[in-house]
C-alpha cells in the first residue's frame, strides 16, 4: 500500500489491484483519503484498510462470483457507498423496511448473504432459509458491529414474547441460529470479519416458553381421500396430484416437488421415480421408488412436472385439512402425515422394516443392513408398493 500526498496536503492511501481482477472488482486500485496532513497519522488510519483490501483481493481471486452475487464490487468501502446491492433481491415490503434502517458506519449484516448462500448450500431450500434467517436477524443486529451474544439472545426473547399461536418451536429457532452461526464462520474464513470475534450464535439459551417439537400423527386412508375430494371439487389438480403421489410412494413434500419427466427411470423393467440427489438425508437422496399401477391410472406421467411449488401446495393442503378433518386444527396432522400413513400401512402389511426404510428413504435400523447392505431390490420395493395399493380404497 502507498500513501500519496494530494495537492491539498492530505494523504491518500492506495493499493493496486492485480490486472486480472480489474473486471471482477470494477476498478484498477483501491484509494481512500485519510483526511489528515500528518503522514504518521495517515499511516495509523490506513493500516486497517490494507487488511480489508487484501481480503477483498483474495476473495476475488478465490471466488469471483461472490462479488457479482453480493453486489459489492464497485466500492472499497463496503460500509457506506454501495451497501444496497443485496436489497435488489428482496420483496418490495422488505426492501422498504431495510432501506429505512440507519446503518451508521457498520457493514450491513446481509451484504454477503447471497454469496454465502449460493456457495455454502447446494440445496435450494437451504439457500432460501439461510437468506430468510439472516434478514430476520438483521432486525436485531443491523451490522456486523452488532454481532454480540446479547443481541442473539434478544432475538430469542422476542420470539418468546409472541402470542403462543405465533411462537415458533425450539427446533426452528435452533435451525435459524445454525444458519447464522455458519454465516459468521464463513465471513471469518473469508477474512471479511474479525477472526477473534466470538460467534454470538453459539451456546445461547433457548427460552422454555418456546414450543417443543411436535410429533406428527398418521392420517387414515379415509381422511386423505376426504381432503383429496375437496381439492378435486375446487379444481386444484396440482394438490390432487401431490396427494396421490404421496399416498402411493411415501415421498416427502419437497421430493415430490422436484419430480419431472426426467425423474422417471426404468430399472429391471419397472418404471420408477428417481428422487433428487440432494434430498433431506443421504438415505433419501437418489433412491428409486416404483410407480404404482393405480398411480399411472390417476396421473399422466408424460406430463410429470411438479414445478418446485411444494411450499405453496403444503400451505393449501394445510388450509383444507383444517376445514375437512374433525381434528384439522391440530398441528399434529399435515402433509407429512401422509408419509406416516404409508409407513404405518407397510408395517401393518408385514413388509420388512429394511425394505420399508429403503422405500421411504430412512436409515436402516441396524448396523448390518445399514452399513453392509447394498439395499433392497426393485422387486422387493415393488412388493411393498403392491401391498400399499391393496390397502387403499381408491
Amino acid at each position: 500500500m502507498n500513501l500519496t500526498r494530494l495537492k491539498t496536503g492530505i494523504w491518500q492511501a492506495e493499493l493496486k489491484i492485480p490486472k486480472q481482477l480489474h473486471a471482477v472488482l470494477g476498478k484498477q486500485r483501491f484509494a481512500r483519503s485519510t483526511r489528515t496532513k500528518c503522514r504518521r497519522e495517515a499511516t495509523l488510519v490506513s493500516s486497517p484498510w490494507l487488511a480489508e483490501w487484501q481480503s477483498l483481493i483474495q476473495l476475488a481471486q478465490n471466488d469471483p462470483l461472490a462479488f457479482e452475487l453480493a453486489g459489492i464490487a464497485e466500492t472499497p468501502n463496503l460500509s457506506s457507498a454501495n451497501k444496497w446491492g443485496w436489497l435488489e433481491i428482496l420483496k418490495p415490503s422488505e426492501h422498504a423496511y431495510f432501506e429505512g434502517i440507519e446503518w451508521g458506519n457498520g457493514l450491513p449484516l446481509p451484504v454477503h448473504m447471497e454469496a454465502f448462500a449460493a456457495h455454502h448450500y447446494k440445496n435450494y431450500k437451504a439457500r432460501i432459509e439461510a437468506r430468510r434467517y439472516i434478514l430476520e436477524a438483521t432486525r436485531f443486529m443491523p451490522t456486523t458491529r452488532h454481532l454480540r451474544k446479547e443481541a442473539a439472545q434478544r432475538w430469542l426473547f422476542a420470539e418468546e414474547a409472541k402470542p403462543e399461536a405465533q411462537r415458533r418451536a425450539v427446533k426452528t429457532m435452533q435451525k435459524a441460529l445454525g444458519y447464522l452461526s455458519e454465516y459468521v464462520a464463513w465471513l471469518q474464513y473469508q477474512g471479511l470479519l474479525d477472526a477473534q470475534l466470538q460467534n454470538p450464535f453459539r451456546q445461547v439459551r433457548f427460552p422454555k416458553a418456546l414450543k417443543r417439537p411436535v410429533k406428527y400423527s398418521p392420517m387414515t386412508d379415509l381422511e386423505i381421500l376426504a381432503i383429496r375430494a375437496v381439492a378435486q371439487e375446487k379444481g386444484d389438480a396440482e394438490l390432487v396430484a401431490y396427494i396421490d403421489i404421496a399416498r402411493y410412494t411415501g415421498m416427502r413434500l419437497s421430493e415430490i416437488g422436484a419430480l419431472t419427466t426426467e425423474s422417471l427411470v426404468t430399472v429391471e423393467g419397472v418404471t420408477c421415480f428417481k428422487v433428487k440427489e440432494d434430498a433431506k438425508t443421504q438415505a433419501s437422496s437418489g433412491r428409486v421408488v416404483p410407480v404404482a399401477p393405480k398411480l399411472m391410472e390417476l396421473f399422466d406421467l408424460d406430463r410429470l412436472n411438479m414445478a418446485g411449488r411444494s411450499n405453496a401446495v403444503g400451505k393449501r393442503f394445510g388450509r383444507l385439512k383444517r376445514d375437512v378433518l374433525a381434528d384439522g386444527q391440530s398441528r399434529t396432522k399435515c402433509f407429512h402425515s401422509i408419509r406416516k400413513f404409508v409407513v404405518t400401512t407397510l408395517e401393518q402389511a408385514g413388509i420388512a422394516e429394511g425394505i420399508a426404510a429403503d422405500l421411504v428413504g430412512h436409515e436402516k435400523p441396524n448396523i448390518t443392513y445399514n452399513v453392509y447392505s447394498g439395499g433392497s431390490s426393485v422387486q422387493q420395493l415393488t412388493s411393498a408398493i403392491t401391498a400399499l395399493e391393496q390397502t387403499q380404497s381408491f
